[in-house]
């Protein structure tokens, strides 16, 4: 109910980052978006939320890991999550643009929502594994519609034989470009990501020197999630940007904590993202094959 979460937050205009994990609450109050500095909103693990509204315009990071009333979230292009990000990217974009010699003030972007169903269906291209590749038209470079790629990774626990414990909770995220045998890295972003996990740094004297670290979790859940990162063209160099770079490849390596349960990159994709709406008959920048299933691009992502 929305009489859990207190109205007079909303009067908070310089919070950057929202926790409410782990709260009895079944929608996130549309007074969010009067919160115009919020950058990150946590919500992991709210069993009985259904619903999160359109998002404040700065907002580059959502967490909502183990909320089974959002599995549909990832079905469906056209509700409010998806578009709200979209906004927000086109914005930092615009902001990007301006000087593309300054790609690496880039704020990221990238989500964690439930991921039963692994890689959306309407994403442009998706591959078992961690690595999936696309190639894009010849004058990809061109459009200025174009704005860039979004990254998915679907995360699963681990399986019963997988040997593997790790105390620092991160995924890496690469998008690289080829043209023939050359290749050349052109973005790569690490993302500490995780929840019901948590590095307690202790105090050893009255000096407050830094003692050692120590790692204190709950007990965590089994349901997949789905991981989402946007990288901007914007990052592409403009020696990088022409017709014969148009092989990208993306890879998401590293892994996700819930608590005491670990998982892994099960499967990833890469979907096209575009400012505006590309009309039915308008040539797409990638090639699909007869078979693609995912020959229709969504309107609204």
């Amino acid at each position: 109910m929305e009489g859990a979460i207190p109205t007079d937050l909303w009067c908070l205009s310089s919070l950057r980052i929202l926790y409410l994990s782990e709260n009895n609450i079944c929608r996130i109050p549309v007074g969010i978006n009067q919160l115009s500095m919020l950058m990150d909103l946590w919500v992991n693990h709210c069993l009985i939320l259904v619903e999160i509204p359109e998002l404040p315009s700065r907002l580059r990071r959502i967490q909502a890991h183990g909320c089974p009333c959002l599995e549909t979230l990832s079905s469906d292009p056209t509700h409010l999550l998806w578009s709200s990000l979209l906004n927000n990217f086109k914005l930092e974009i615009e902001n990007l643009r301006c000087n593309r010699d300054l790609y690496f003030l880039y704020d990221n972007f990238n989500i964690i929502i439930p991921g039963s169903s692994g890689i959306p269906e309407w994403v442009t291209r998706k591959s078992m594994g961690r690595e999936v590749s696309i190639e894009l038209s010849e004058n990809w470079y061109e459009d200025d519609n174009f704005l860039g790629f979004a990254l998915f990774f679907h995360l699963l626990p681990l399986d019963a034989d997988d040997k593997f414990k790790i105390t620092n909770p991160r995924c890496i995220c690469e998008l690289s470009t080829s043209h023939g045998d050359q290749s050349k890295l052109i973005f790569e972003l690490s993302v500490l990501i995780s929840c019901r996990f948590y590095i307690i740094n202790s105090l050893e004297n009255s000096d407050r020197v830094m003692g050692s670290r120590s790692i204190c979790h709950k007990v965590g859940t089994s349901d997949p999630a789905l991981g989402v990162l946007y990288v901007p063209q914007t990052a592409i160099s403009t020696e990088y940007r022409s017709r014969e770079w148009n092989h990208f490849k993306a890879r998401c390596d590293g892994n996700y904590q819930c608590g005491d349960k670990t998982f892994k990159v099960k499967s990833c994709g890469i979907h096209l993202l575009y400012a505006q709406a590309q009309a039915p008959d308008k040539k797409r920048h990638d090639h699909p094959t007869e078979d693609d299933p995912h020959r229709k691009i969504s309107r609204h992502v």
